[in-house]
Parts: C-alpha cells; structure tokens; sequence
C-alpha cells in the first residue's frame, strides 16, 4: 500500500478542527497540572448517527491533482473509512451510530504507535476515547456543527486511522528509510492536532498526557 498525506478537504482546516486543537492543548495542560485528578473515563461516548453517503474520500481526494491520481486515492480513503466501520470498530454498525471520540483515540494511538513502542490495551483506548471526546464535545464549534461536518470529522480521523496504521506496519516490512518517513507524517498529524511536540507526550493507563514534567513542581509554581 502506498502511504498518502492528506491534508483537510480545500487545505484548510474546518472551524471545527481548529477549536479542537485548542482544546486539546488547554486539556493537556490542565492534565499536566493535576496529574493526580480522576480520569474522564466516565465521560459519555460521543456520537453521531451513521451518513447515508461517505463524504470524507471524495473531499480528501480533492487535493490530488485529477485524474486517476484523485480516483485511486478516493478509493483508498473509501476502503480505509470500510475497514475502520466493519473491523476496527464492527459493533457500532448495528445501531447506525459512529463513536466519534473513538475515532479520534485511534488517531492519536495510531499516530503514536508509529513514533513510539508502546502497547496499547482495551482499557487504555477506551479511557482516552472519553477523553478526546469529551474535549470534542466542549469545542464550541461542535455544538453549532451541522450534521454533515460532524460526520465529515470522524469520516476523517477514522480514515487517517487506518491509513498511518497500515502505514506503520508496511513501513517496518521495507526498511529504515520507509519507517522514518511514516514517522514524520505520523508527528506531523499529532502537531497538527495537538499544537505542541509530539516527543513530549506520553500513552499509558493514564490516557494521553505531557510527559517528562514534574506535576507537582509545576502546579506549585503556577498557583503562585
């Protein structure tokens, strides 16, 4: 499989995405600084119903130059948006619904599997899938999203999901050149969507936080 990059639908970030990384900047911190604080794993899933038509491969094939270039990649995103609903994430298929929050929490692991040689468990992806899509849901432009720009951002991350995924494992089978370019795009996806380094974040049982800082230190020199 050949490894793409997209960029967002016209190459320009949607309201939505913009608010959300901010977002996530801002949670990280407030993470960084409370460190010994609950995790958001009671938070509710956040969901949208299931679109009839997909309209993220079409968008994200846009930036091809035309032709069969833009065909062979709409067909890519579709079969990666295909793999995400009937493997990655199968049982939402029955109730007609797409977990946004998982969606994002893939992204990110994926994103960070590349980068990093870390394992992730069941209950590792779904403590960060409350978390990311709690940070969602308080982006002030998910509450006056239409419908269709909903569907298009998880449309989106699921797609890239899989892509850095596949990415990753392809990337390892052909040698140390094909792994560091996979790892530059995967770093640049994560700066993208979290604004900051990605070496100085950490996955573990604690979901996604900023790594390599003393809390306790931190906090104390902010409250004063």
């Amino acid at each position: 499989m050949k490894s793409a990059r997209p960029r967002q639908a016209n190459g320009h970030p949607p309201a939505l995405m913009k608010d959300v990384e901010g977002l996530v900047r801002q949670a990280l911190f407030d993470a960084m600084l409370n460190a010994g604080s609950p995790a958001a794993s009671d938070q509710p899933a956040l969901t949208v119903e299931r679109g009839r038509t997909p309209t993220a491969p079409e968008r994200l094939a846009g930036n091809q130059p035309g032709g069969a270039a833009r065909a062979q990649a709409r067909a890519m995103y579709e079969r990666c948006l295909t793999h995400y609903r009937n493997v990655v994430r199968a049982q939402d298929a029955a109730l007609n619904i797409d977990d946004v929050g998982a969606a994002v929490a893939h992204f990110v692991t994926a994103n960070m599997q590349a980068l990093h040689p870390v394992t992730v468990t069941p209950a590792m992806l779904l403590r960060l899938e409350r978390q990311l899509g709690g940070i969602v849901q308080r982006s002030a432009s998910w509450s006056t999203a239409s419908a269709r720009e909903r569907q298009f951002y998880f449309e989106q991350m699921a797609i890239l999901a899989v892509l850095i995924s596949e990415s990753t494992a392809l990337a390892a089978r052909q040698g140390a050149a094909a792994v560091a370019n996979v790892q530059r795009a995967a770093s640049r996806y994560l700066q993208q969507l979290l604004g900051m380094d990605p070496q100085a974040l950490a996955l573990d049982a604690r979901g996604l936080h900023l790594s390599g800082v003393d809390h306790r230190v931190t906090a104390g020199a902010t409250a004063a």
